[in-house]
């Protein structure tokens, strides 16, 4: 059959017509709105603001085991991995074929030039305490080039450099344990994570400054981006929320020693010789506040509200942040220690498994059981943090990617990109939308309450 009102115009105009209109069904799919709620953290909990979601004594442990937690790689003298684990992505990439940045094949001999210069026979090679100065990519390898999967597949390609591990924060403490062949690059392990970072990002700790630096109270940075400043003007780094520094004796939150109100804290910087030295910098009223937060909605809204809309980076790629980090950095600033890894997040206080039970159940058991801002929800190799409800429908926070699709058989993503505020059924009136397995509610495994 002919489409109404083409009959008497040539084949070649009726076939290019005809196109078009296929063309222009195909954008109109693609450009279906995907529907969020409002985004607010604050609008979902149905708490009081002040009240507060752990006890004091509650708190009291974790924090303490935080702060160990977070020392500890200062008190190592040996490596807490084995070369095995350390060296894993030697053995992982070694029947891969990976993509650099142009998109195009790897060359075949990238994975050897990578062994020579990961020095594995002489691991460990370093024996020695380190802290970041500047906010550091921990790499798989001792390389800032990618190594991508093929673009040319759903969800592979830019931004997923397997070769990003994580991001680490300025202010870090870290245990060095190996040195690349060039010196370029330095393995480290830090509370959450181990790997290579560049070796201009670290500075050397000795017994001095170590004391200088565990001043006992510490401040937790609660903006994003928030540049920091010498008392002589340099420009040492950005805060971030998960920044944790000390705060100079004498000084606290209500400004003792400075004049304007906010915190006088320690930073590290690196001299000549890489030998890390104390600076002090002010960090303005509202930028800190003194670590842990009272674990209260309010502070978590506070917080999560301030993620919103900040872009997917994962690995920490670029400063950003994927959805483990988005949850390990929330919680850092109220002393809640949490792994890296999401499988590992996951495992971390009251766990309950969802295997057995279908999605109606799923949200059930989790407007029951979940505590808003304390919940975390896990599918495969993603997490969220459940905040409340809207409708009946369980609310979350988290960082995505995309949502998969499918059009004509061919998988695609419709890309999020961002921190965001969602029910578990985000897209769900996408008429592309892979079902069920694009449908993030039917992937969820477990949910589980910290601490």
């Amino acid at each position: 059959m002919r489409h109404p009102g083409l009959s008497s115009l040539p084949s070649a105009f009726l076939l290019a017509a005809l196109l078009l209109i296929g063309a222009g069904c195909a954008v109109r799919g693609a450009d279906e709105k995907l529907t969020l709620p409002v985004q607010d953290a604050g609008a979902y909990h149905g708490l009081s603001g002040g009240s507060l979601l752990m006890s004091p004594a509650v708190q009291g442990v974790a924090w303490s085991d935080f702060i160990l937690r977070h020392f500890d790689p200062w008190d190592r003298n040996q490596p807490e991995y084995p070369a095995d684990k350390v060296f894993w992505g030697l053995a992982a990439f070694a029947d891969q074929q990976l993509y650099g940045e142009n998109l195009q094949p790897l060359d075949p001999g990238w994975l050897d030039a990578m062994a020579e210069a990961s020095r594995v026979r002489r691991y460990p090679s370093l024996n020695r305490r380190a802290i970041a100065v500047a906010n550091t990519a921990m790499r798989v390898l001792p390389t800032g080039k990618p190594a991508f999967d093929d673009p040319r597949r759903a969800g592979e390609g830019f931004p997923f450099d397997y070769v990003q591990n994580s991001l680490v924060l300025a202010g870090t403490p870290l245990y060095a344990t190996h040195e690349s062949a060039d010196r370029a690059w330095v393995l480290v392990e830090s509370r959450f994570a181990y790997g290579w970072v560049r070796s201009a990002d670290i500075a050397w700790v000795d017994d001095k400054f170590a004391r200088a630096y565990k001043t006992g109270v510490y401040a937790a940075v609660v903006r994003e981006e928030v540049s920091l400043a010498d008392e002589g003007g340099v420009f040492r780094f950005k805060g971030f929320i998960g920044t944790l520094l000390p705060v100079a004796k004498g000084s606290d939150s209500a400004g003792s020693k400075a004049t304007n109100g906010g915190f006088t804290v320690l930073v590290p910087a690196r001299d000549a010789l890489g030998r890390a030295v104390v600076k002090r910098a002010h960090i303005a009223p509202g930028d800190a506040l003194t670590a842990p937060l009272a674990p209260t909605p309010d502070n978590f809204v506070m917080l999560a509200d301030r993620m919103l809309g900040e872009p997917y980076g994962w690995g920490g790629l670029y400063t950003d942040r994927d959805c483990s980090a988005t949850i390990m950095d929330l919680m850092a600033a109220f002393g809640i220690f949490l792994p890296r890894n999401s499988s590992q997040q996951a495992k971390i206080g009251w766990v309950q498994p969802l295997d057995a039970v279908d999605d109606t159940a799923k949200k059930t058991l989790l407007l029951k059981e979940g505590v808003p801002f304390l919940t975390l929800v896990r599918k495969p190799g993603h997490i969220m943090l459940y905040i409340g409800s809207m409708d009946g429908e369980p609310v979350v926070l988290q960082t995505i990617w995309g949502l998969k699709t499918r059009r004509g058989g061919i998988e695609g993503r419709r890309i999020i990109g961002r921190t965001v505020i969602s029910t578990l059924e985000p897209g769900k009136n996408l008429r592309d939308l892979a079902r069920p397995e694009g449908v993030l509610l039917h992937s969820v495994r477990s949910f589980n309450t910290l601490p």
